[in-house]
């Protein structure tokens, strides 16, 4: 029984580390890009069509996660950047989350494709 209980206690820890990065979204057109996402340092996209576990959702990148060490504007603008050309061309995107792909609201990397 304390076998079990431990086999239990390390599954639930490990499922916590085990957050990965990877693609969160795969060939979706963004729909809607709007400047901030709940009044914090980020941008929000909303995505339909394509696939992954956030398409056809409302995407979330955090200056924070921006950059080897976080907070690079320079990154998160030419991001921001990024989007608004997708927006504004109708061209597919894909997503990525550098730190848990898991979620829809730690993107960091948006790349444009025909």
């Amino acid at each position: 029984m304390m076998k079990r209980k431990l086999l239990l206690v390390c599954t639930l820890f490990s499922m916590e580390v085990l957050a990965s990065s990877g693609y969160i979204a795969n060939g979706v057109e963004i729909i809607s890009v709007a400047n901030t996402g709940a009044n914090a340092k980020s941008f929000t996209v909303k995505t339909t069509n394509g696939s992954g576990l956030c398409s056809g959702e409302t995407i979330t990148f955090p200056l924070s996660l921006a950059g080897n060490a976080g907070n690079n504007e320079g990154i998160h603008n030419r991001a921001y950047s990024a989007a608004l050309m997708a927006l504004s061309t109708g061209k597919l995107v894909s997503i990525f989350s550098y730190d848990d792909a898991s979620v829809c609201n730690r993107a960091a990397y948006i790349e444009i494709f025909k």
